[in-house]
């Protein structure tokens, strides 16, 4: 389901939209935007009908032009990690990892305990800590408001069952935070977002309501920087992947939608439904795939269901494939550059579906053949070239690969959240199971960047 807006994403509306944003042109709807990109007074007219290569688009391909981030203009300034402890009704030891940023308190709201599917609030020692130690991080041993199971405690329940938070965003002294379900079979879930007033875990949480597009948007969260607020027709980015189980019912590549959360955290919730203007999408059910050979399988398990045989030399894509998940994207102020981070696997063994990999291991699901062959990953879109994409699924990035990371032990300990903080301009990721001190902690750490380029 797509909104009005998102009907009108034909090339002369994302032109329009596109020049709005630059300042070169008011659109209101009449004249023809596609002639005035046309005039030559910028280059959009040229990124109309052309994608970007993504053979072309490696991380060795030399610095983006100006006004696009590249991956070394990220700085990393520290990282602390929350000590294995039970905070409330839960603990943050094998955390589902979603993050969000709460400006009034320098805090993070964090979900917890995957199967408890709970969030708490910590706050963000100054300062980070620099060491390469993991012990000698500091250490935050307290919560400002420990793990409560806010995804059941809506006013109207949990009808559908969601059990995962897949994204948090702090607007106004609320949180909004959306959920999914890991296995949605028959793809029927259609509930996605909560309001949290006041960001008060134990207090009121309004819900459920559906964001336009679904499964397909419900998941990371981010401000808009105002300069593309008008241009992409939200204060607001919404977007997710096939982060989880039953592909059927995902983008196969990350998502961009634009919302206006004020309005939503701010009118009665007389209504379901929250308007989405859809950006970028890859259907599954329309067969549209970021990589073409995004859910291709390079090895099988044969009839012994112990013998793995994998075709010669083939390799998964590296651009996107069954096992990458991108888990947090934001629009970085000051540039065109919608940035993505998630991991990847399989780009160097292949991937399977419950094979064996090389380490004894069976996996229970797609894998990669290799089990160390995974890395942490970030793609890099450029808007412009999302603006004035022909249809939802045109965009490619313009750089793409793997990327270490403090701490996360060759890609070993994922990317599993993210949330960006305007008023400081750092970018926090959480690692899965990276704070690990003792034998049976698994506590995520989490790194901070300066993007700022």
């Amino acid at each position: 389901m797509v909104s009005d807006m998102t009907a009108l994403t034909i090339p002369a509306k994302r032109a329009c939209a596109l020049l709005l944003a630059l300042g070169l042109v008011a659109c209101d709807g009449g004249g023809d935007p596609d002639a005035a990109v046309a005039d030559g007074s910028t280059d959009a007219a040229s990124a109309l009908d052309a994608g970007v290569d993504a053979d072309a688009a490696r991380p060795d391909a030399g610095p983006p032009p100006d006004g696009l981030l590249g991956i070394d203009d990220l700085t990393y300034v520290g990282a602390f990690r929350i000590a294995s402890d039970m905070y409330g009704a839960s603990t943050p030891d094998y955390a589902t990892g979603a993050l969000g940023y709460c400006p009034e308190r320098r805090s993070l709201y964090l979900a917890g305990f995957d199967p408890d599917a709970m969030i708490g609030e910590f706050a963000i020692p100054d300062p980070l800590g620099t060491g390469t130690d993991v012990a000698g991080l500091p250490a935050v041993d307290s919560a400002l408001q420990g793990f409560a199971p806010v995804l059941s405690r809506a006013t109207g329940g949990n009808p559908e069952g969601l059990d995962k938070v897949t994204g948090m965003l702090w607007v106004d002294g609320d949180l909004i935070v959306n959920a999914n379900v890991w296995y949605d079979a028959d793809g029927a879930t259609r509930d996605t977002t909560l309001i949290v007033r006041g960001g008060q875990l134990d207090g009121t949480v309004d819900g459920y309501l559906r964001l336009e597009g679904g499964a397909l948007a419900a998941g990371y969260m981010a401000p808009i920087p105002e300069v593309w607020r008008d241009a992409l027709g939200g204060t607001t980015l919404v977007g997710w992947a096939s982060n989880y189980s039953i592909v059927s019912r995902y983008s196969v590549g990350p998502s961009l939608y634009a919302f206006d959360a004020e309005a939503v955290v701010g009118a009665p919730l007389g209504g379901t439904t929250i308007a989405t203007t859809a950006w970028m999408s890859f259907p599954y059910s329309e067969g549209v795939y970021l990589a073409d050979d995004a859910l291709e399988y390079q090895c099988d398990v044969l009839a012994d269901m112990v013998t793995t045989e994998c075709a010669p030399g083939a390799v998964a894509s590296d651009l996107w494939n069954f096992v990458s998940k991108a888990m947090y994207g934001f629009i970085v102020p000051g540039t065109r550059t919608f940035a993505l981070f998630g991991s990847l696997g399989g780009s160097r063994t292949g991937l399977g579906y419950k094979i064996t990999q090389d380490d004894g291991n069976l996996c229970g699901g797609p894998c990669a053949r290799g089990a160390d062959d995974y890395d942490n990953y970030y793609w890099f879109f450029d808007l412009d070239d999302i603006l004035t994409a022909a249809t939802p699924s045109a965009p490619r990035p313009y750089a793409y690969g793997p990327w270490s990371v403090p701490f996360d032990d060759g890609g070993r300990h994922a990317i599993i959240g993210g949330a960006y903080a305007p008023d400081t301009g750092l970018l926090y990721l959480s690692l899965s199971g990276a704070g690990q001190v003792g034998d049976y902690d698994r506590p995520p750490v989490i790194v901070a960047y300066d993007v700022i380029p």
